[in-house]
């Protein structure tokens, strides 16, 4: 039976993995986006340490100043653009909802 200095030293082991559900917690993105930059290989994204279960998991220290080198805009979330939704019955003509889009720097 391990004792409590075992036990206690596994767990601060563990604490200091990150898996996919985490890591994309930890930068504000869904997780298939953390899969997405694992499968395109971006050079700010450090390869996983080793893989647990199945999936990819980094150290802490692996992942100490990520934020800093992630580069704003990209990868990362999309603005979002000019959308047309249909609306109303579909018999007969469809009527067209327009979104707002954003507006371009610089102008109108």
């Amino acid at each position: 039976m391990p004792d409590a200095s075992t036990s206690t030293r596994t767990r601060e082991g563990l604490d200091d993995l990150y898996d996919i559900a985490r890591l994309a917690d930890r930068l504000g993105v869904e997780h298939a986006t953390i899969r997405v930059w694992l499968s395109r290989k971006v050079p700010w994204l450090p390869p996983p340490d080793g893989r647990l279960n199945g999936g990819a998991v980094w150290r802490a220290e692996t992942l100490t100043g990520l934020e800093d080198r992630r580069r704003p805009g990209r990868p990362g979330p999309k603005p979002r653009a000019d959308v047309t939704m249909p609306i109303g019955p579909a018999a007969g003509g469809m009527s067209m909802l327009r979104a707002p889009a954003l507006a371009p720097e610089g102008g109108e």
